[in-house]
């Protein structure tokens, strides 16, 4: 067998294993360790394992290796992990290969589109450094296995932390900073620190820029290749002329403007991106694109894009962020150790860890909590009949969904029908901001119906309008720029969610369910059954399906 072991370092770690052209499995650190992103330099080791454990393989099965980090030297550090990892496993030396970080961005998005050929653009807050560099945003094109770079953005490196005033707050920033060089991605992530967001919560400035309106007008925004120029200072010094204007203190100009600054960001990032794409399209006539970064978890921009660029196929990897850079990793060592192939075989989006029935009672049982066990056809019926009953119910069923995006396999569901569902999970379970919108599963053959989708929208990776005639009926998944942000569930990708879909069309009126990740504010999405019941019975989440085993409160 030809086995290949893909893993990251640094934040969002993860580790991946393919077989024989195919991706077996591929896990977050984050869900074993249960610290959000797992960030650390140290080869995630936990990852590594569990992957090997799935395959039923020692590390002395394994062919070769492939690793990524990020904000680093790739060279410079290879041996340093090539030592590390021997002497942990004590296992005799095999091909070992690094590689630069938006190089396995761009294989673990191209490699899994099925695309003969295409463009790869990958655009993120910050890949490896490049002498005094650090990658910012890279074209590549692929062909039948093959990549190669087409053009690349620099930008300067970080003066301390990016929450750092220094970054982030006009007048602290020095002049040799206002004028440094900074990637799209980073510009976005740079607005969200000033609004008083922390680091990976860059989907919450999506949420509140559809409450606010653009300061300026990018419409007329042409960036024609990599070469554009975009400053540290760029768009802070317009807002905190804004601010001396208003009259108000800082804090306060913040906090009353913040949903129209975020509007601002999400604009001119949409306006970017899509001019960018636009002019790349032109010049090398190629119907398929393929898109890889953290920028790309944005759905507003992704939906967007399908919708102005003219590209015949768009395909976005789930884990878009740094979570898929193993994945990456290991197509890259796969192809340098057997040749280049173009015909690998992923099966999204459920290709993490599983568990058996056993292992789920076993677990049940542990807590002294009582349960009843179902078959599908009864489970997908009761589970139905709870959520249409306005029941919070908790989803652990399956593979982990590969990825930051839930996908009903570890998942929080109810009813999308309920005026004040929203409301209701934000109380009792998320307690979340109250812009933030929750997102809607949908039975594939009917998503068309509901939402005004440009293409099939399977890993809730693009927010298309909900369709007018739909959105009192699905008020509680609308936002208040009426998009949402869509999964669709094919009765072959899921029997299961797809059976239960269906009898909530019997019960509600609509294929539709109500979707949040597993977990509460500050952790990961849940992974082991330990981790679902330790949330169910932490929380007021009612009804808890865990694999085929049904748990109730009082």
């Amino acid at each position: 067998m030809n086995i290949v072991l893909g893993v990251h370092v640094k934040h969002d770690r993860s580790a991946c294993i393919i077989i024989d052209g195919r991706v077996v499995v591929n896990i977050a650190n984050e869900r074993l360790d249960r610290v959000k992103y797992s960030d650390s330099p140290e080869i995630p080791y936990t990852a590594v394992d569990a992957v090997l454990k799935h395959c039923n393989i020692d590390i002395s099965q394994v062919s070769c290796i492939g690793m990524s980090g990020a904000g680093i030297e790739s060279e410079k550090v290879k041996q340093f992990y090539k030592d590390d990892f021997f002497a942990h496993y004590r296992c005799r030396e095999i091909p070992f290969f690094f590689l630069s970080h938006h190089w396995a961005h761009a294989y673990s998005s191209f490699c899994s589109s099925t695309f003969s050929e295409s463009l790869i653009f990958v655009a993120d807050g910050g890949g490896d450094y490049i002498g005094d560099k650090q990658e910012a945003e890279t074209l590549y094109y692929g062909s039948h296995g093959k990549i190669q770079p087409l053009a690349a953005r620099t930008q300067d490196m970080v003066v301390r932390k990016m929450e750092n005033p220094v970054n982030t707050i006009y007048p602290f920033m020095p002049d040799y900073v206002r004028n440094h060089q900074i990637s799209i991605a980073r510009k976005y992530a740079q607005i969200t620190h000033l609004t008083g967001f922390a680091h990976g919560e860059c989907g919450k400035t999506m949420g509140l820029a559809s409450y606010g309106k653009s300061y300026f007008d990018y419409s007329q925004l042409d960036f024609r290749d990599l070469d554009f120029d975009l400053k540290y200072k760029d768009m802070l010094e317009e807002i905190y002329a804004l601010h001396i204007m208003s009259g108000k203190s800082h804090r306060d100009f913040i906090l009353k403007e913040r949903a129209n600054i975020s509007a601002t960001v999400q604009e001119f990032t949409e306006c970017a991106i899509i001019s960018l794409l636009k002019n790349y399209q032109t010049r090398y006539a190629c119907e398929n694109l393929c898109l890889a970064g953290g920028l790309f978890l944005n759905c507003l921009l992704n939906h967007k894009i399908l919708c102005e660029c003219n590209f015949k196929n768009v395909f976005i990897i789930p884990s878009a962020g740094d979570d898929g850079q193993a994945l990456g990793s290991a197509y890259y060592a796969y192809m340098e150790m057997f040749g280049t192939q173009s015909d690998f075989h992923i099966n999204l989006p459920y290709i993490g860890l599983d568990y058996t029935e056993q292992e789920i009672e076993d677990a049940i049982r542990l807590k002294n909590l009582s349960y009843k066990k179902y078959a599908d056809g009864d489970l997908a019926k009761i589970t139905a009949e709870y959520i249409s009953q306005n029941k919070i119910v908790g989803m652990h069923r399956g593979r982990t969904e590969l990825g930051p995006r839930a996908l009903c396999h570890r998942s929080i569901l109810a009813n999308p029908t309920h005026p004040h569902m929203k409301d209701i999970l934000n109380r009792r379970v998320k307690h979340r901001e109250e812009f933030r919108p929750f997102a809607p599963t949908v039975a594939k053959e009917d998503q068309f119906k509901y939402f005004a989708l440009r293409a099939s929208s399977d890993y809730m990776l693009l927010a298309p309008v909900v369709r007018e005639e739909y959105r009192e009926k699905l008020s509680a998944v609308t936002h208040v720029d009426n998009t949402a942000r869509v999964q669709a569930v094919s009765k072959k990708s899921d029997p299961f969610i797809h059976q239960l879909l269906l009898e909530l069309k019997k019960v509600i009126g609509v294929s539709v369910v109500l979707n949040t990740s597993f977990n509460v504010a500050g952790e990961p999405i849940v992974e082991s059954p330990q981790d679902a019941l330790n949330t169910f019975l932490k929380t007021n989440i009612d009804v808890l399906v865990i694999g085929n085993c049904v748990v109730t409160k009082p």
